[in-house]
């Protein structure tokens, strides 16, 4: 509705009012009214939005610096410090030394799953836990030109990082993590057995043969047996057999590559185009100043899905649309590399697509 002033002239009473101020006062209160917030001018809106800002900070944060035996904490307003043993009863003390200030949230930086046991016992209280790589705090000490550094300085950079942190907060599945462990040692494995096998291809001594056999097929036994324990977990959990069933519709993509993307990426299918291509680290960054247009590269994301994906991406372009596809990539001088990635880009974006539309992949040339 379009309220207007002129409409109904506000009539002033005689008082010490100058005719400046009624003119001044008359501006103020049409914009308020004309307003598409339905606040009273300009004052009013900065003031709401100051309001909202404070409401957004409100929230006590503390950061966390973890090593193998301590755990060192930190309050982001105030400086307050206190370091706790990074075992199951120090875990216990610092929640308790944590809930006195109200603290809401708590960041941690990633540290070779030292912060495991810590997280997990914090967010099963009700903790807001952020993990930050701990190269967006030695940005963020860098931009706020923090040089010190001990493990009390830490903490105390990692909370304030904390405060400023713009994302959602998701919570981990359990099943999820177990699994990414064992396929990350699914995958040690694997690099043992190529390692193994290429050693053995230089052995002459028949004993040495032996040894050698023996231990290529001991791994290949355990690499068999860590695969069908995430695929028997999976097959426990309904919804990720849907994931799971869907994905492996995809051209490239077999039972091992559909594991992986269920487990390392469970965002997919909740994720707007070209996010599931950045977050995989596929997706080719602008390097362009001025007049100069420089080479796309690509860098950042998941790097162990990443390496399944390419996989697939070999097999995929191989035959059928995405064949053709690679062809007119390299026919028009892309390098064989560059439309590998490109392929890897169109297959990580189509599993979003599937699982957002919950439908299979149906290829034209089937």
């Amino acid at each position: 509705m379009d309220w207007s002033v002129r409409s109904a002239p506000i009539h002033l009473k005689a008082g010490p009012f100058s005719p400046e101020l009624r003119g001044l006062l008359g501006s103020w209160v049409t914009f308020g009214f004309h307003a598409s917030d339905g606040c009273v001018g300009v004052r009013a809106r900065r003031h709401k939005g100051e309001i909202m800002k404070q409401g957004e900070y409100s929230i006590v944060v503390a950061g966390l610096d973890i090593g193998k035996g301590w755990l060192d904490a930190a309050l982001a307003d105030v400086d307050v410090h206190q370091r706790f043993a990074n075992t199951a009863t120090g875990i216990l003390d610092l929640i308790a030394w944590l809930k006195p200030h109200g603290v809401t949230r708590v960041g941690m930086e990633a540290s070779g799953n030292y912060e495991r046991d810590v997280r997990e016992a914090l967010e099963a209280e009700g903790y807001e836990v952020i993990v930050h790589q701990p190269q967006e705090i030695r940005a963020f000490a860098r931009f706020r030109r923090l040089r010190a550094k001990s493990d009390k300085i830490d903490a105390g950079i990692i909370a304030k990082a904390t405060k400023h942190w713009e994302g959602m907060v998701a919570r981990r599945d359990k099943d999820l993590v177990e699994m990414a462990e064992i396929l990350t040692l699914y995958e040690h494995v694997t690099n043992m057995l190529a390692q193994t096998r290429t050693i053995a291809e230089h052995q002459r001594l028949k004993a040495v043969c032996e040894v050698q056999a023996k231990l290529v097929d001991q791994l290949r036994r355990q690499k068999e047996n860590l695969k069908a324990m995430v695929l028997r977990r999976i097959r426990q959990r309904p919804d990720l057999v849907a994931r799971f069933d869907l994905l492996k519709s995809l051209p490239g993509i077999g039972e091992t590559v559909a594991a992986v993307l269920v487990v390392r990426m469970p965002e997919l299918g909740a994720l707007k185009p070209g996010q599931a291509a950045s977050l995989l680290g596929v997706a080719p960054f602008d390097r362009d100043s001025g007049a100069m247009k420089g080479m796309r590269f690509i860098s950042g994301g998941r790097a162990r899905p990443r390496t399944f994906v390419y996989l697939a991406a070999v097999t995929a372009k191989r035959k059928g649309a995405l064949k053709v596809f690679a062809e007119k990539l390299i026919n028009a001088g892309k390098p064989k590399k560059v439309a590998i990635v490109a392929i890897m880009r169109k297959l990580i974006e189509a599993a979003n697509l599937v699982l957002k539309r919950q439908a299979p992949w149906i290829t034209k040339d089937a």
